[in-house]
């Protein structure tokens, strides 16, 4: 390996500046991890995809010690949701009795900078628009780990974090392998909403279809995202990538069809992979992986942005302990990943077994046999 001078040189260094990343990098400053070093691709400055996320979400802010800080972010309080599952009629849930208030519908974008900007100024050094390349190893040395973007300076290191998503880039380079549970696809359109009383679409809404389910909420800047999860056979048998054969279902539906019949169509659909998969294993001697490129949940679990925070937290002790010559938290991390998605599928299985309106319909015929 080629010579690095010290200011490239890091006790932990972080792929991914997605909330999983940052988290991380938030823990480890707190707990006193001196120079971490997180690379992310981009550079927060395109807009993203809007999410909701739980009230329970405030104890993850506040163990991260950003709790006051993310109030001040004023991002739409999520009031609650209506679901369309199990039965024909609408059953309501809303978190007006839940102890830690409302949940949130995130602005990503917003959040995702906000996130790395707490994790600079705790200390951490972040490099946008650095992009992953490779990562070798050197063993004897006091940063054993080299890491390689396109058009940067490398860096050293002892311990590397994944945090790259469902791609998991750098845990593949170490012969970590995604276990697969189950594989969908959602597809989604945004509808501009900014002449539309936006106080009547606050509240997210689920419903349950004979080829999958549709979920509708606001999203900010003023537009409501539709989405629709299948299996991706059922979306091709049914050409459900071309808006025509989309809108047509959506149409049909009981409940969404109402929120969307007086805003324009847009134009175009946007479609990604929406797996349920294990990352085997998470985590290896001087590496480990957090949020979905540890381990992927389906989006009915609304737990993307949880799981993250949560790894990040759980997975900046095991770094710590590991760095101080303590390993067997690392094999607790292990663990920890495992005994989670356990649980997930669990829940998982429990909640599509509510719904038992179409017996002979592959999407759910699927889910039950899974």
């Amino acid at each position: 390996m080629s010579a690095i001078d010290d200011s490239r040189k890091f006790d932990v260094a972080i792929v991914g500046g997605g909330p999983a990343g940052t988290a991380t990098g938030i823990a480890l400053q707190n707990i006193g991890v001196g120079r971490v070093f997180l690379a992310e691709a981009g550079s927060y400055s395109k807009p993203k995809i809007g999410e909701s996320i739980p009230p329970d979400t405030r104890k993850l802010f506040q163990r991260l010690n950003i709790a006051d800080a993310f109030e001040q972010q004023d991002h739409e309080p999520c009031l609650g949701s209506f679901s369309s599952w199990g039965s024909a009629q609408l059953g309501f849930n809303d978190n007006l009795f839940n102890p830690y208030g409302a949940g949130w519908h995130l602005d990503r974008r917003r959040f995702d900078q906000f996130m790395a900007d707490q994790f600079k100024q705790r200390g951490g050094h972040l490099a946008c628009e650095t992009r992953f390349a490779s990562v070798s190893v050197e063993h004897n040395t006091p940063y054993p780990l080299q890491l390689s973007f396109d058009d940067q300076p490398p860096v050293r290191c002892r311990f590397v974090v994944d945090a790259t998503g469902q791609s998991a880039i750098v845990a593949r380079r170490f012969g970590a392998q995604p276990k697969m549970q189950d594989a969908m696809l959602s597809i989604a359109a945004y509808f501009d909403c900014k002449d539309t009383d936006l106080n009547a679409l606050k509240l997210t809404l689920l419903e349950a279809i004979n080829l999958g389910w549709w979920y509708c909420a606001s999203i900010p800047n003023n537009q409501l995202v539709v989405s629709l999860t299948t299996d991706a056979h059922i979306a091709k048998e049914h050409g459900l990538k071309d808006p025509k054969n989309w809108f047509a279902l959506l149409n049909q539906s009981a409940h969404v069809a109402e929120r969307v019949h007086s805003l324009a169509s847009p134009a175009h659909l946007h479609y990604w992979k929406t797996p349920s998969c294990l990352l085997n294993p998470p985590a290896g001697n001087g590496w480990l992986a957090v949020g979905d490129a540890a381990s992927c949940y389906d989006p009915i679990s609304s737990q993307g942005v949880y799981k993250a925070l949560a790894t990040g937290l759980k997975a900046a002790h095991a770094i710590a302990d590991w760095l101080d010559s303590k390993p067997t938290t690392l094999a607790e991390y292990r663990q920890y990943i495992g005994n989670e998605f356990i649980n997930y599928l669990s829940q998982r299985e429990y909640f599509y077994q509510q719904e038992q309106r179409w017996h002979e319909a592959a999407f759910w015929l699927q889910r039950r046999a899974s």
